[in-house]
């Protein structure tokens, strides 16, 4: 990958002159994603989502629940009951768990398509706004840094930089997107030495 990536990064350079080496900046991608205040609502919106589906389950589970506690009841003595209707009654039980679980199972698809579509958006309007960052910035190129081998993506990564992180781009991104970056370390201070002393003789005996 290192020798790609150097592969890479002679062939750009290469195709403009010495005398305007084009500028290359770096994205954390994952950083972007994880402080993004669209990346925060949409699950916020999925929580509320799941708990109002949720809810509407149990609901119709606790009716399918209290229906076949009667019919359970019913079969103790049939002696009175006709077979007409231990049918009718089981053919409701049943009934009711299938709403139940084709609710369970239309929520479910709502949800994921929801998360889809939205994380899509999202995704569509981070690269778009990367982009408008690094034409304002002037940069050339942009690469991808930091990212998250599961999805198998096959950009480049840098893997060594000495800019301090002058060519990051993730918080003017964030900001272009409305959102707040985390506040960044402070370093750590160092406590001061203690003062050399020197060891005074002890006086001579007379």
């Amino acid at each position: 990958m290192k020798k790609l990536f150097l592969v890479l990064i002679a062939a750009l350079v290469s195709q403009v002159s010495f005398a305007q080496l084009p500028k290359i900046g770096y994205v954390y991608d994952d950083y972007v994603m994880v402080n993004l205040k669209d990346i925060k609502d949409l699950q916020n919106e999925v929580a509320a989502k799941r708990e109002e589906f949720s809810k509407q389950f149990e609901a119709k589970a606790k009716v399918y629940q209290e229906k076949y506690a009667l019919y359970q009841q019913s079969l103790k003595d049939i002696s009175n009951v006709t077979t007409e209707s231990l049918n009718a009654a089981l053919k409701e039980v049943q009934d009711l768990k299938k709403v139940a679980d084709e609710y369970q199972s239309s929520a479910e698809a709502e949800l994921q398509s929801l998360i889809q579509t939205k994380y899509k958006e999202i995704r569509d309007k981070v690269d778009a706004t990367t982009k408008k960052v690094a034409a304002e910035k002037g940069y050339k190129f942009v690469f991808r840094r930091n990212v998250d081998g599961s999805n198998r993506e096959s950009t480049p990564i840098l893997l060594y930089s000495n800019d301090n992180d002058r060519d990051n781009l993730s918080d003017a991104i964030l900001l272009k997107l409305g959102s707040t970056p985390p506040p960044k370390p402070k370093p750590a201070v160092s406590a001061p030495k203690p003062a050399a002393t020197t060891k005074k003789p002890a006086p001579k005996k007379s």
